[in-house]
């Protein structure tokens, strides 16, 4: 296993994204129809936009399921509309693959080993950034546009932070989230500015195909999606609850779980103290990656990128990793990204690993070991970095 880890020296693994995420994608279109169905859906929506059709509701002609993203995202898929199918699934799994790697890549620029923290961060979080690949979903490129939003606001770029941040917002609603970190830093007005420049700015790009009235009836219907949309597999705390404890699926009981989850994720920002601190920030978006999955209703398997990476940041925070952590990163591989994969019988995957939410599990345990390591943390206050050039 040493000699492996050795082997894998950070351009191989780079290149291994690569030739993994290009090949699951040309399966995937080998495979026919239903394997690149997601593709569709992000991509085929455009062409209602250029007959002036509502981009909600069924269109089987085009793709099958219901459009649940902005107008806005229809409009940025513009490109992909014209190309061959073929052609356009290999170049949305290498967008997202892009946008991936440069997040990490970014994010880690400042470890004291960069080059070595990154290929341990990238091989934690391959198996689970391959299963989203596999299914052709936007959670790769959304956690990546996270990592370099917060790597612009770090370095006091508010305006390339704010847009990363907007443009997760006209994908999937959680990704805005991670703007809440510009409490930690600098230029507090400027960013706000950007953020609502860029909003309107993307909000209003369809413009450039529809009317006023038409953009303002879609995203009135892509707001009754979201507050309407059914909910998900629930690979999460909620699950664990129902599948464990018998908890009943009703809107009460989540938002009860909800509730708890946003308090105790809420809480450590209390230490006002340690917002300078650079330990206490990475712990805390850390904590944040892992957060907005657990106690997400609408987790599944591939939305499980984004909490391990999260994983991947926590343990690049631990200088000296005890043995209870390395255990909790085994647990994470085994458990939550080796799970879905055939190394275990179907039946211990149908009977047990799914309707227990098993692969849930090892990443709520690390979530209780940052927010244990975050409330014993102590100041360690280092000398601020300057932003980089």
């Amino acid at each position: 296993m040493q000699r492996v880890f050795h082997f894998l020296t950070l351009p191989r693994v780079i290149g291994l994204y690569f030739f993994l995420f290009c090949l699951v994608a040309v399966q995937n279109y080998l495979l026919g129809y239903g394997n690149y169905n997601n593709y569709l859906m992000f991509a085929k929506p455009f062409h209602n936009l250029l007959l002036n059709k509502s981009i909600y509701g069924l269109h089987p002609e085009l793709y099958n399921d219901n459009y649940k993203y902005s107008p806005t995202f229809a409009w940025l898929m513009g490109p992909f509309y014209y190309l061959p199918v073929w052609f356009g699934v290999i170049l949305w799994n290498l967008l997202n693959t892009v946008v991936l790697l440069a997040g990490v890549w970014m994010y880690l620029s400042d470890e004291k080993d960069p080059a070595n923290q990154r290929r341990i961060a990238l091989l934690i979080i391959i198996l689970e950034a391959l299963i989203t690949a596999q299914n052709l979903q936007s959670n790769n490129l959304i956690v990546g546009a996270m990592l370099l939003g917060l790597y612009h606001l770090r370095n006091e770029r508010v305006w390339q932070a704010a847009f990363f941040f907007v443009l997760c917002a006209f994908i999937k609603f959680y990704g805005v989230a991670a703007a809440g970190f510009f409490l930690f830093y600098p230029k507090k007005p400027q960013f706000i500015l950007a953020m609502l420049v860029w909003t309107v700015l993307l909000a209003l790009a369809p413009l450039t195909l529809i009317p006023p009235a038409s953009l303002i009836a879609e995203y009135e219907e892509w707001f009754r999606l979201v507050v309407e949309v059914k909910l998900g597999l629930q690979v999460s705390v909620m699950g664990i609850a129902e599948a464990w404890f018998g908890m009943a699926k009703t809107d009460a009981n989540y938002r009860i779980v909800e509730a708890v989850g946003a308090t105790l994720f809420l809480l450590p920002f209390l230490r006002f103290g340690l917002w300078q601190d650079r330990l206490f920030q990475r712990r805390m978006i850390a904590y944040f990656f892992l957060f907005m999955i657990v106690f997400n209703k609408m987790a599944e398997s591939p939305t499980y990128v984004m909490a391990v990476t999260g994983v991947a940041l926590w343990w690049i925070t631990l200088d000296t990793p005890s043995e209870l952590d390395k255990l909790l990163l085994i647990l994470v591989i085994v458990f939550t990204s080796l799970s879905p994969t055939d190394i275990f019988p179907h039946a211990v995957k149908k009977y047990f690993f799914q309707p227990y939410n098993i692969k849930a599990v090892p990443c709520i345990l690390v979530w209780a070991r940052v927010q244990y390591q975050i409330w014993m943390q102590q100041n360690t206050t280092r000398p601020r970095l300057q932003p980089a050039s």
